[in-house]
């Protein structure tokens, strides 16, 4: 008897080309293959009602026009009591959506844009319960500060957490200086200071750290 290894996937997305550009990449992919998909983001929560069916993870849109994608992953996940993984998927561009992503605990985040392989590497990789985060590769950043240890947080100012929060949520640095009434300088030198203390490459890259550790929940 064939041992069953394959990877088990659903697609929700409301787009039909996606669908089939998906489906025919994870078909196409050795040890993996599309068990179902649905473009009606009210019908995703329905099949998982039960339990997984089978699913061993799943590909969610964010920005469906019925649901929320993440306020539905969130369900899903609780409805499945672990059993599943979801990766959340986006053609929209912004620091904002892999952020949110981590913050609602997907298991990964990818862009529509990304090519067929790194898709395929991605769920592979989310199977075996690593985090893979994938934006669009104009505002790419490692993610292997959440493959080691849990950064150093508690040297963090008040006031430099509520700054790097507004950067994971997507604000640009005048709307930070204004909302707290600081100058833009030091708004931009308070989130240097965090970057350099948590290592992170770029704005996309710090607004995952911090949402990662809960930085934002924190503060809230």
């Amino acid at each position: 008897m064939q041992e069953q290894t394959e990877i088990r996937v659903f697609i929700a997305d409301d787009h039909e080309v996606t669908l089939r550009n998906l489906s025919e990449i994870i078909n196409a992919a050795p040890g993996m293959r599309v068990v179902d998909t649905v473009m009606d983001a009210t019908a995703v929560e329905p099949y998982f009602r039960n339990g997984s069916n089978g699913i061993d993870i799943i590909l969610m849109d964010i920005g469906m026009p019925e649901i929320d994608g993440l306020s539905l992953m969130v369900r899903i996940k609780n409805m499945c009591k672990g059993s599943l993984k979801v990766i959340m998927i986006t053609g929209l561009r912004g620091v904002i959506f892999p952020s949110e992503a981590l913050r609602n605990h997907a298991d990964g985040f990818i862009a529509k844009s990304r090519h067929k392989d790194e898709i395929v590497d991605a769920i592979r990789r989310v199977h075996k319960g690593e985090m893979v985060i994938l934006p669009d590769t104009d505002e790419e950043f490692p993610v292997e500060d959440f493959q080691g240890q849990i950064p150093d947080l508690t040297n963090l100012s008040d006031k430099t957490i509520r700054v790097i929060c507004m950067v994971a949520k997507g604000f640009i640095i005048k709307e930070i200086a204004d909302t707290l009434d600081i100058s833009e300088n030091y708004a931009e030198r308070l989130k240097n200071i965090a970057m350099h203390k948590l290592g992170a490459k770029n704005s996309a890259h710090l607004g995952a750290i911090v949402e990662k550790y809960g930085l934002c929940r924190v503060s809230e």
